[in-house]
């Protein structure tokens, strides 16, 4: 079942990629210097970076979580096949120095919030506060970046 898991985020993440290098601008030879000069900004600005499968991974795990807001919030309870664990921690990530143990070990606490979030039906609300606040907890000392967002996600 893990090699499942693990095989539907790949192929997510390569079809994320696929997508994203298809969307890319094409500038032609017919465009002003001036048009062209706002599309590198307008590229810069939005990623400045290419964006790294961890990144990637999180992005989409932001995305679900907002999922999973809203489904709790109307009252309907998560199935696990449609929002499947993603191992963020198994990729590339954009800082290669935070690859150590206590890193894996602040994963392994998400993902046994993660997995309870799903065995808890009738407490989901609960469970998936819990589930934020690992993601705080990891955020604050690794990539503080998306913290603003991630304060945004718990239901009140």
């Amino acid at each position: 079942m893990r090699q499942l898991y693990f095989a539907l985020g790949l192929l997510f993440l390569i079809s994320l990629i696929v997508q994203a290098c298809s969307n890319e601008p094409k500038p032609t030879a017919k465009l002003e210097d001036e048009k062209l000069d706002s599309l590198d900004a307008c590229a810069t600005i939005k990623d400045p970076n290419q964006p790294k499968p961890m990144a990637l991974m999180m992005r989409q795990m932001a995305a679900n979580s907002d999922s999973m807001k809203a489904k709790i919030s109307r009252g309907e309870v998560l199935d696990s096949l449609q929002y499947p664990f993603i191992r963020f921690y198994a990729v590339e990530p954009t800082d290669p120095n935070v690859l150590e143990p206590n890193f894996f070990e602040k994963a392994r606490l998400f993902q046994a919030a993660y997995k309870a979030l799903f065995q808890h039906p009738s407490e989901q609300k609960t469970y998936y506060n819990l589930m934020i606040q690992a993601c705080v907890n990891c955020h604050e000392n690794y990539c503080s970046g998306p913290l603003k967002r991630i304060r945004k996600l718990p239901i009140q």
